[in-house]
């Protein structure tokens, strides 16, 4: 056994200073082939110095002059002045510095410290002259991949080692530790050795950041193997191999970075040492990401940001797979990754440190003025505040839980209220641990998606939970407002909301404890409160962003009145009435953000009124239509009454009031015509012509809106044309060719005009007018044509319908209903013609002549082709003297045009 030992040692020997001698090998050729290319360099460059000309002066001979040569002068003695002065010396070059190992000058150093923002930003951009950063790393790759590839074969060398040894039990457990030690301690003085002699390059920083791996794995083999070992002592150590491997990297360049911390992330996975405890391995990961992060401090790189929030998350993710003694050790995790987060980077562990640019009340210049690691810092808490929110959903709440998951909100709101940036992360956190609690009591049952009541040992500490989180952002956001901090409309939001939210979450999860009266009176009592202060707060002038966020806030608070209080379709009156108070406070005391409050009302009314009615089911006891369209429609008007002042609000609003009055008369025709049920279940006859109306209607109120509009024009122009491309396929697909009636499969009710013929048919021909009237004008040709088509088959079915008590073709026809539309097309063809001659209408007029021609074809066809004797002979009279008298109207009533033509005809 020993002698195998000895072997296996021997082997790992032979095999790691055969790696070490190869690097190095590598290393020296690496050395000599950039001594070459130098040198290359500068030959091309002295053999183009030495054919370049020496002078300006040109050897060409000066072109012959035609005068004369002057006469010989006797040539003066220069003056000093003339003299021309003595060629210097050319001057050398000055070199530039020498890059450090991170691509830094070393004058930018100390500047890195000093002022890490605006150094992080110069260090992140490109040097002059270079390719792209993806080029680059491409061909940092294609040029050091095996620099990369012996790196981590040494420090994968030592991981199996420790890992062969623990399976194989050839050491004891601290022999094994020991060894591993050694190794890397040795790696690490060979890597600063060769440096030192050397100087800085790759392959060594590639061995230090293997030996790094080695220390990190035999660490954290020693904290599960040496019971005798205090966790502490081995969590010392490893913070001390971080602070080390830190120092190196600054010397060494990143690829120490990479390697050695990074890489330090796969250590946990590669050395199992089947103590299934989680709970070292998220401290272990802990300490190593803060020592990334401190680095990040010296040399920003976003590569290196990437990988130790994907590293700390991963590890987070990881503790799914084997799940920790105590729930609470992932919520503590997450915690001191986000406070490793904020406070390593700059090195400000109580996070005291303030923003130093010029304080901004608008949240969205600061952000768009942010840095790149400041956009990349706030993504990355926003990944910690979703690992929050998903921690919550799956935990039992206990009083450790309770504890546990108010830390982070605490942390993001001291650290919030020091950074402007970060000013959203509070409230969005709040409202994910909320969306968790919701979750929570969730269950999926026969009935669909219920809410489960909260159980015995629950409750307690879901009260607790909830008016602690409250009680935060609310105490939070109103002690940043005292202090008159920056972006107040976001801290405003988030002391008012927070109580909201955590009140309709409590009343949504524990409404079983008390009357729902109690509950509604707590929130509109909060909506009073609201209102009162920024009344109070506008007389004092504040900023207009709290303003708003308290009228806002007392709106919200109104409205979950209304919802508690209110059934479900009376509560769309509810949050329509809100309309006209948001009118006369915009009235009153304009603010820019309320017109955008008073939109998303009607946005929300609107979707209610369209959508809430197909899916959930309301009693038809009462005519809850009638006031819940009727009233918000009218609560619409009133706001655009209201806002005289806002010329671009009353347009907007007054378009909204016409579309809901669409929506009214719409669902008023359904409730008569279904009995109070509103909706049909099947797409039938009546269903199809009330789609017809309403399409058509609600097309052309958006073709009015797109008028009034200066901004969403196209969008209501669009819809107008879909809304009336809709109308117009339904009811030439639907009601003229699938379920006309004169096919005998649709029943018409007995009473006389007043039928579906009347909705089906006669409705249209107004909505054709209208649309001729107002519409475009190349499409209004077209409307007046299909109006007089739809008015002449309207009366034909009435006329049938009045005949026959039904208007199917199955049934046959006699001579009277014939003879009836003969004399209703002739009236109807000489109303067209005295209309048109009245108006001028060309197209009137061709139309009307058509429909007389039709009538008299069809007078001689069908309706005389039975008759004689008298009958006949005063069916002709009778047509003859109707076709004089028209001729005659068209004579008297005629355009002046043709007046004038006869006057010219007669004879003198």
């Amino acid at each position: 056994m020993a002698v195998l030992l000895i072997l296996l040692l021997l082997l790992l020997l032979v095999l790691l200073t055969g790696g070490i001698l190869g690097m190095l090998a590598f290393s020296r050729q690496n050395s000599l082939n950039e001594r070459l290319r130098e040198m290359e360099a500068e030959i091309e460059q002295l053999r183009r110095q030495l054919i370049q000309p020496s002078g300006p002066e040109s050897s060409t001979p000066a072109a012959p002059s035609e005068q004369p040569p002057p006469k010989p002068d006797i040539p003066e003695p220069p003056s000093p002045e003339q003299i021309p002065p003595a060629p210097q010396p050319p001057q050398p070059q000055p070199q530039p510095e020498p890059m450090d190992a991170w691509g830094r000058e070393p004058g930018k150093v100390a500047a890195d410290v000093s002022a890490a923002t605006a150094s992080r930003q110069e260090q992140s951009a490109p040097l002059p002259g270079s390719t792209a950063r993806s080029d680059l790393l491409a061909e940092h790759l294609r040029r050091h991949w095996m620099i990369w590839l012996g790196g981590t074969c040494v420090g994968l060398a030592g991981i199996f080692m420790v890992r062969y040894s623990i399976e194989q039990g050839l050491l004891g457990p601290g022999g094994r530790i020991i060894l591993s030690l050694l190794t890397g301690v040795v790696l690490h003085g060979l890597a600063e050795w060769l440096r030192q002699r050397q100087g800085q390059n790759d392959v060594f920083a590639a061995l230090a950041g293997g030996a790094s791996i080695v220390l990190y794995a035999a660490l954290l083999a020693s904290l599960h193997q040496l019971d005798y070992v205090p966790p502490g002592l081995v969590f010392a150590a490893m913070a001390l191999v971080s602070v080390i491997t830190l120092g190196l990297a600054l010397v060494h360049g990143p690829l120490l970075a990479a390697l050695g911390m990074l890489g330090g992330y796969l250590v946990p996975v590669l050395v199992d040492t089947g103590s299934q405890q989680i709970e070292g391995a998220l401290i272990y990961s802990l300490i190593l990401t803060i020592s990334v992060l401190v680095l990040l401090r010296y040399v920003w790189r976003l590569w290196l940001w990437c990988g130790v929030v994907i590293g700390a998350l991963a590890w987070w993710g990881l503790s799914w797979l084997t799940p920790p003694a105590d729930e609470v050790s992932r919520t503590l995790y997450l915690f001191g990754t986000g406070w490793a987060l904020l406070a390593a980077p700059r090195l400000d562990w109580l996070l005291i440190q303030k923003d130093k640019a010029k304080t901004e009340h608008h949240y969205l210049h600061r952000f768009i003025a942010a840095s790149g690691d400041e956009h990349a810092l706030l993504l990355a808490l926003l990944l910690v505040c979703a690992a929050q929110s998903f921690d919550l959903l799956t935990q039992t709440l206990s009083f450790t839980s309770v504890w546990s998951q108010l830390l982070l909100p605490l942390l993001l709101l001291h650290a919030a209220s020091r950074r402007a940036l970060l000013a959203p992360l509070p409230g969005l956190l709040l409202m994910g641990l909320a969306a968790a609690l919701l979750g929570q009591f969730l269950q999926l049952d026969i009935h669909g998606v219920t809410l489960r009541a909260p159980g015995e040992s629950e409750r307690d500490y879901l009260i607790a939970l909830l008016a602690l989180l409250g009680l935060l952002g609310a105490a939070f956001g109103s002690w940043n407002l005292n202090r008159k901090g920056a972006v107040p409309g976001i801290w405003s939001s988030t002391a008012c909301l927070s109580p909201l939210l955590m009140l309709a979450l409590a009343y949504l999860l524990l409404a079983e404890l008390d009357t729902e009266w109690r509950w509604g009176g707590a929130s509109l009592a909060l909506g009073i409160g609201y209102l009162a202060l920024a009344r109070q707060l506008r007389a004092q002038s504040a900023p207009s962003a709290v303003i708003i966020a308290l009228i806002a806030s007392s709106h919200l608070a109104y409205s979950l009145a209304a919802v508690i209080w209110f059934d479900e379709a009376t509560l769309t009156l509810a949050l329509a009435l809100q309309l006209m108070s948001l009118a006369a406070i915009q009235q009153r005391c304009p603010q820019p953000l309320i017109p955008w409050l008073i939109r998303l009302v009607i946005i929300a009314v609107g979707c209610r009124l369209t959508l809430n009615p197909w899916l959930a089911t309301y009693a038809n006891d009462t005519h809850w239509s009638l006031w819940t369209y009727g009233g918000s429609t009218l609560s619409c008007f009133i706001a655009a009454q209201l806002s005289q002042s806002d010329i671009k609000l009353r347009a907007w609003l007054q378009g909204a009031a016409a579309t809901l009055l669409v929506l009214t008369l719409g669902t008023e025709l359904r409730y008569w015509l279904y009995d109070g049920e509103i909706f049909g279940h099947r797409y039938s006859f009546t269903e199809a012509s009330i789609n017809t109306l309403i399409w058509g209607c609600a097309g052309l109120v958006y073709y009015w809106r797109a008028g009034l509009s200066q901004v969403l024009g196209r969008l209501y122009r669009f819809l107008a044309a879909a809304l009336l491309l809709m109308a117009t396929l339904n009811h030439l697909l639907i009601v003229l060719m699938r379920d006309n009636p004169l096919w005998g499969a649709t029943p018409i009710a007995p009473t006389p005009i007043w039928n579906m013929l009347l909705l089906a048919y006669g409705a249209p021909v107004l909505l054709l007018l209208a649309l001729g009237r107002f519409y475009r004008p190349r499409v209004r040709p077209w409307a007046m044509l299909g109006a007089g088509l739809s008015l002449l088959l309207f009366v034909s079915l009435e006329i049938r319908h009045l005949w026959q008590g039904a208007v199917s073709l199955a049934l046959p026809t006699d001579n009277p209903e014939l003879y009836t539309y003969s004399v209703v097309w002739l009236l109807m063809a000489a109303a067209g013609m005295t209309w048109a001659i009245r108006r001028d209408s060309q197209q009137l007029y061709r139309a009307a002549m058509a429909l007389l021609f039709l009538d008299i074809l069809k007078i001689f066809v069908i309706d005389m082709e039975g008759l004689d004797g008298l009958l006949r002979v005063a069916s002709f009279m009778g047509l003859g003297l109707v076709l004089l008298l028209l001729a005659w109207i068209h004579q008297h009533l005629g355009p002046s045009t043709t007046r004038e033509g006869q006057k010219r005809n007669r004879p003198a």
